[in-house]
């Protein structure tokens, strides 16, 4: 027992946080099979600090996790638990009947209900009857307890005992309907609506188990009387159950049989039924009109409706506001046949809860008019980019209708869109007239109102309609294979399809995909497409996406998703079954041919290595990952090589990349007169010169020359012919397109070299921007990949630098379309710009855009052009945006601040329409954090305001501050700002619903990051990265490269080194660690007391250590071990003697309790150990807390959050204290076996680590020995039997024949002869 506080941390509550925690984390180490018995030996009380399964799913619920998330940790648990039981039941004597039956055994971590141990594997179709009630059950209370605490919540903010004055309507109601002024907490209500939707739909939960558990809520089963019920009473439980009501298994299943029979439901609701809200100040129709809708919807099935008030007296209370509902229906219908749409529309509040509250009246009445809205009957066809893409034009439907339409209608509404206009390969679908729906002659697309309200739907009911996503990335991924096998001819209408459903996950549904369950995986559902296409059109949208979908990449899930070949898709269930074990393989082929798709994964792949590390996922290899991504490995310059993690810069130094070949003028001009084909260049018209042209060129590796060519004769008085360039041209293959960029840029480079000229020409940039804008041969964001794609250093490279910003600042034609687009003034809130779709025609018909190089033909090209497919929401400037992501990390490389000033302020605008600009910038933040480039306070306001939208994000007054140029230093970071930083992440750990501290922050579903606690995270590691930069601002100058003074630069693997450890220096001295440290571990001395328990404040400092560079605060957390061990009182007295085959002192000292007996003669420094290793919060409850503990529950905090590298600097530590001999008791080793103990299950895959640690600990007891002086034949003392026993723990790794372990045996013969012969029999077994 007193093994097991050592073994197991002072307190393991740690949250498990979607998408921020890592892989690990998941398995907790009290679900460990080798700490299970341990863990039993522990008493109820000690083990409350333990994991617990329902705090977990309620975590995953309240963050909004992917379902298949949530089943995933549900499936964890009870796999985890299973081979707990199986390690107590190996070791112990106890029957197994007995183990099954046993309470303890299961454990607060485990997912049984009862003391029953499940089974199986899965919680779905798997399972067994049992396991998937477990399932239920333990869904159900999650989602009760998150529902009465979100109705409670809503209580308190609002007035429901002061009755409404109809004379006063605010600007949200009118006569028929009640809106309050305020009502941005009822999205918490359509969140646990869809969910629960979701879960009755899939029978993971029952409709009656639901029902029950509301009313239990109401009115406890405990209780007679129900005291409290009254103010327990609440609408939002009906209109919760009304949602339900929508689903017609549900409708014509339990609630019909309820009121054909005794008609208890129906007497339940109405006894739940609060008829005082619908009165007050703050009444809600559409909540406080739930019980009368449920009457309406299912009138045809109450019997005798007629008596049904006699039935049910209670009725009487409610039925008085029932015209309310016939006046809402009634004016619906009406506007409906009258064809005004204001109410369809839901542009104002009050018409959109109208309309939300008729589709609670009638089963499917307002999707069906929704859809008639969006597709009307009447045939008004229109363009969208030429007479190949029609589309009939319907209404458009605002944002907030979406909202608010019961869960029923949003998936009977997207069911019809994707049925009717998404799901055919014939294309979209029509019924006109009653007839069989069909393909109209002259409609070949979808409309983008139609387009827009699909991501709308999936944004705002993401649990509900998840099961159409994995179709349509089921389709995807066939589409995908068939192009895998060769010769794929797609029809027309599947091109369409294929380019509309690319632009709208490209446009609008990554913020979707980041957080998606099976995201890592997606780039599977393009590989082959990425390769094999041929129409450019969809080409250039597929490789937009390409590099969308890998810059979102964020955890190792992405690199195991390369090396996992047996990967077959999303499962289409609603929710999948467990997955098979991956078996690592190197893909035969590539994943990208293309240069900047590749260079962009590689990038990718090491900001995951930094941010997130690979030391948990074992057998991974990062070399075969970083192998996998291009046919050839790329050559990267020191000034990037510099920023990338160690094990990165070891590949490429291993691979020895060569350079790109460089083309020279001189040989272009040779290979021009050597090969009479290139006279088909001058001379249109001849046929069989023009096929020997192609013919030449054909090969590959000529095809990187022909752009090169072109621009030479493009600069003599006679240019080539167009046509004869674009035949050419079109024979190259998209994929190859960047490549050949690069080609053509390096080679102006070096003509420009050649000529002497000390910077680009205006002739040069002039017929650059020919080639990109008038011709259309290049495209931008191609030119600017090939300047900034990482081969060459940009701190020496003058000429690509003013290229660089020639391209992107001065360039007259680019910044034409820039001007334009700032004055279309396209919004950030895109679901609420109801006039985008006009903006992206009007740019478009400023500026068109071709994808055939027939963009300055004269008549009709030859060969035809492909055919044009629609464009919703793509453009040159959408398409710059993931290639300006990647151009930003070469420009902060290259230590030139004026042009990453002048880009950020002049392009910020288009990060307008970035997907995830706020996680953009923390990574920016996070990788080059020790950039010189960014230690500036100009520089970083201009990142921050570039890529920030500040009315949607929620910073501090002091972050506002400096936005606005009113704070350029970090004198502020204080601890008064800290404990507020420290407050906020413990609200949302805690799952806080306090009012919004900004009242116009966007609705939750649609903002960046959904997930409460990640978007407080990500948000705090944004401001104190900003913080980082303007401590460092002072000195940064100095490190800055000064082109015109030269001197060498870091280009060796030493010289990184060396770097890195000025880097840990410079964190040292930054005093926020210290500050965080002094206010976690003695809160006393924040200025403001906290709202939570201590150990909330030390988890969410764990949590936020792990998002954070780890030299700013982790490490300096893991280093302080060494001031802790060395200067607490606690640990340095020894303690009591403890002499070997003493029965009385074993039965003495094994007693069950919580404190010392007078008359033992060591209960003073048995009981001061104690305090040390007790629960935390334990010891906060007997007033027993102290800074060892308090230190040990923060500093397993972080290691449960961390990575491997957190566990050498605890290496580190430990090996600094060993050697500086300064330990004088058994308690400070028994502390430092503490620290390592809950670690050990990880540390097995790490054997140096794990025999480093193993060691010094050893050691440290050699030294210890002589001074403690009580060693003889039979004596020792209690804290050196607790260590004996921790090394017996670990027994099962002491290998002699391993060459690592054979560092012990030293350390072992220097001990005491007793403790020499204990430990060396260990290691003999």
């Amino acid at each position: 027992r007193r093994l097991g506080r050592i073994l197991l941390p002072p307190d393991g509550s740690w949250p498990l946080i979607s998408h921020a925690s890592r892989a690990h984390t998941v398995k907790h180490v009290y679900d460990q099979p080798g700490y299970a018995l341990v863990r039993d030996s522990l008493t109820l009380e000690e083990t409350q600090r333990g994991a617990s399964a329902s705090r977990v799913v309620a975590d995953l619920l309240y963050q909004r996790a992917p379902i298949d998330e949530v089943f995933a940790a549900m499936r964890n648990h009870r796999t985890m638990q299973r081979k707990a039981m199986a390690a107590v039941a190996s070791d112990s004597y106890m029957p197994n009947s007995k183990m099954a039956d046993s309470g303890s055994a299961n454990g607060p971590g485990g997912l049984a209900v009862n003391g029953n141990a499940p089974s199986g594997d899965s919680v779905d179709g798997d399972g067994t009857d049992a396991e998937r009630r477990e399932a239920s059950m333990l869904l159900l209370d999650a989602m009760a307890h998150r529902i009465e605490h979100i109705v409670r919540f809503i209580q308190s903010q609002c007035d429901f005992d002061t009755l409404l004055d109809e004379r006063q309507l605010n600007a949200n109601s009118d006569s028929t309907m009640i809106v309050p002024r305020s009502f941005g907490y009822w999205e918490h209500m359509n969140e646990v609506a869809d969910q629960l939707y979701y879960f009755v739909l899939s029978d993971t939960i029952s409709y009656q188990d639901i029902h029950e558990r509301f009313y239990s809520l109401v009115f406890p089963a405990d209780s007679d009387i129900h005291p409290g019920s009254e103010a327990r009473k609440d609408n939002s439980y009906i209109w919760l159950l009304l949602q339900l009501l929508h689903i017609e298994k549900v409708a014509a299943g339990p609630v019909r049989h309820d009121l054909a029979g005794d008609e208890d439901m129906l007497d339940q609701l109405l006894q739940m039924y609060n008829e005082r809200q619908i009165v007050s100040r703050d009444a809600f129709y559409l909540r406080d009109l739930a019980l009368q809708a449920t009457m309406n919807h299912q009138q045809a099935n109450i019997r005798d409706n007629h008596g049904v008030k006699f039935r049910h007296p209670r009725m009487a209370v409610a039925m008085p506001f029932a015209p309310v509902l016939y006046q809402l229906q009634s004016e619906f219908g009406q506007q409906f046949k009258d064809e005004k749409y204001a109410l369809l529309e839901g542009r104002s509040v009050c018409a959109a809860m109208k309309t939300a509250t008729v589709s609670q009246i009638r089963q499917y009445v307002v999707p069906n008019a929704l859809y008639t809205f969006l597709v009307p009957a009447r045939e008004t066809v229109q363009q969208l980019q030429g007479p190949a893409t029609t589309y009939l034009q319907g209404g458009n439907v605002g944002y907030q209708l979406l909202d608010f339409i019961n869960v029923g209608g949003k998936h009977r509404l997207l069911q019809l869109i994707y049925k009717m206009m998404l799901a055919h390969e014939q294309g979209p679908q029509f019924q006109f007239d009653g007839r069989q729906p069909s393909t109209r002659a002259g409609i070949s697309c979808v409309a983008p109102h139609v387009v827009d309200t699909v991501y709308m739907l999936l944004y705002n009911a993401p649990y509900s309609n998840e099961l159409m996503m994995k179709e349509v990335l089921e389709k995807l991924r066939r589409c995908d294979k068939a192009m895998a096998q060769g010769g794929a001819r797609f029809s027309a209408a599947n091109l369409r399809w294929l380019y509309t459903v690319y632009q709208l996950m490209n446009c609008r549904l990554l913020r979707f995909f980041k957080y998606y369950a099976h995201a890592s995986h997606l780039v599977h559902h393009l590989r082959h497409s990425l390769v094999h296409v041929t129409h450019r059109q969809l080409y250039r949208s597929l490789e937009c996406f390409a590099l969308c979908l890998v810059n979102l990449q964020h955890d190792v899930g992405f690199l195991q998703a390369l090396l996992d070949p047996a990967y077959h898709g999303v499962p289409l269930t609603p929710h999948a079954s467990a997955p098979g074990a991956i078996r690592y393989s190197k893909p035969k082929h590539a994943w990208f041919e293309c240069a900047m798709l590749s260079r962009n994964a590689a990038v990718v792949v090491a900001r995951i290595e930094t941010m997130r590390g690979l030391g948990d996922v074992p057998g991974l290899s990062l070399d075969d990952c970083l192998d996998s991504l291009a046919p050839q490995p790329q050559l990267w310059a020191p000034a990037v090589l510099r920023y990338l993690p160690r094990a990165v810069r070891a590949y490429y130094a291993r691979c020895a990349p060569r350079a790109s070949p460089r083309v020279s003028p001189t040989a272009v001009q040779q290979l021009v007169d050597a090969r009479p084909e290139h006279a088909a260049l001058l001379h249109a018209g001849d046929a069989a010169a023009e096929a020997a042209l192609v013919a030449f060129y054909a090969p590959a590796e000529r095809q990187a020359l022909f752009l090169c060519v072109v621009w030479a004769l493009h600069a003599r008085d006679t240019p080539p012919v167009l046509a004869v360039v674009r035949r050419v041209l079109l024979a190259f293959p998209p994929s190859q397109m960047s490549s050949h960029t690069s080609a053509l840029v390096d080679f102006v480079v070096a003509g420009e070299a050649e000529r002497g000229s000390a910077e680009p020409t205006d002739a040069t940039k002039a017929q650059l921007d020919d080639f990109m804008f008038r011709l259309q041969l290049v495209h931008h964001e191609h030119v600017v990949f090939a300047l900034t794609r990482g081969e060459h250093d940009l701190r020496t490279d003058r000429m690509r630098l003013l290229l660089t910003r020639h391209v992107l600042l001065e360039s007259p034609q680019f910044s034409q379309r820039l001007d334009a687009w700032h004055q279309l003034d396209f919004q950030g809130r895109y679901w609420a710009d109801y006039g985008h779709w006009e903006k992206q025609t009007a740019y478009l018909a400023r500026f068109p855009e071709f994808f055939e190089f027939e963009a300055a033909l004269d008549g009709a090209p030859e060969p035809t052009p492909a055919l044009s497919l629609p464009v919703y929401y793509e453009n040159a400037m959408v398409r710059l945006l993931p290639v300006l992501e990647f151009a930003l990390g070469r420009m902060v490389e290259a230590e030139d601040r004026s042009l990453l000033r002048d880009v950020l302020d002049r392009m910020g605008i288009l990060y307008r329409l970035h997907q995830v600009p706020l996680t953009t910038l923390m990574n920016t933040l996070f990788v080059y954090f020790n950039a010189p480039t960014l230690h500036d306070a100009a520089v970083v306001r201009s990142l921050n305001r570039a890529l920030l939208d500040m009315s949607q994000q929620n910073f501090s007054p002091e972050f506002a501050r400096f936005m606005a140029g009113e704070l350029n230093d970090c004198a502020h970071v204080d601890a008064r700002y800290v404990s507020r930083i420290i407050e906020r992440i413990a609200r949302v750990v805690m799952r806080h619903l306090g009012p919004a501290d900004k009242p116009d922050l966007p609705e939750i579903h649609y903002r960046e990051i959904p997930n409460p606690i990640l978007l407080a995270l990500t948000e705090c590691v944004v401001e104190l990265l900003t913080w980082w930069c303007l401590h460092c601002a002072p000195a940064s100058a100095a490190r800055l490269h000064d082109p015109d003074a030269g001197g060498p630069l870091p280009a060796t693997e030493a010289e990184f080194r060396a770097e890195e450890q000025q880097r840990r220096a410079r964190a040292a001295a930054w005093p926020l660690a210290q500050l965080w440290l002094e206010l976690t571990m003695e809160p006393e001395r924040r200025p403001e007391p906290g709202a939570y328990a201590g150990a909330t404040y030390i988890h969410s400092t764990g949590v936020l250590a792990n998002v954070l560079p780890d030299e700013l605060l982790a490490f300096p957390i893991v280093q302080h071990l060494a001031r802790i061990v060395l200067e607490e009182p606690e640990l340095k007295t020894v303690s009591g003697p403890k002499r070997y085959f003493s029965f009385v002192e074993f039965a003495r000292t094994a007693r069950f309790s919580a404190t010392a007996s007078d008359d033992d003669p060591g209960a003073a420094t048995r009981f001061a150990a104690t305090a040390v290793f007790n629960s935390f919060e334990q010891n906060r409850k007997h007033a027993m807390a102290n800074r060892p503990n308090t230190y040990l529950t923060l500093l397993h905090s972080v290691l449960h959050y961390g990575g491997i590298a957190t566990f050498a600097t605890l290496s580190e530590t430990i090996h600094a204290l060993a050697a500086g001999g300064e330990l004088c008791s058994d308690t400070q080793l028994l502390y430092l076996c503490a620290t390592a103990g809950p670690i050990l299950y990880r540390l097995v895959a790490h054997e140096a680590l794990y025999v480093q640690i193993l060691g010094d600990l050893l050691s440290i007891l050699v030294q210890i020995c002589p001074r403690i002086g009580l060693f003889d034949s039979d004596a020792s003392t209690d804290a050196v039997e607790q260590i004996i026993d921790f090394f017996c723990f670990v027994k099962d790794q002491f290998d002699p024949g391993r060459p690592a372990w054979r560092r012990l045996a030293p350390h072992i013969a220097a001990l005491p002869t007793l403790l020499r012969y204990q430990l060396q029999c260990m290691v003999d077994q």
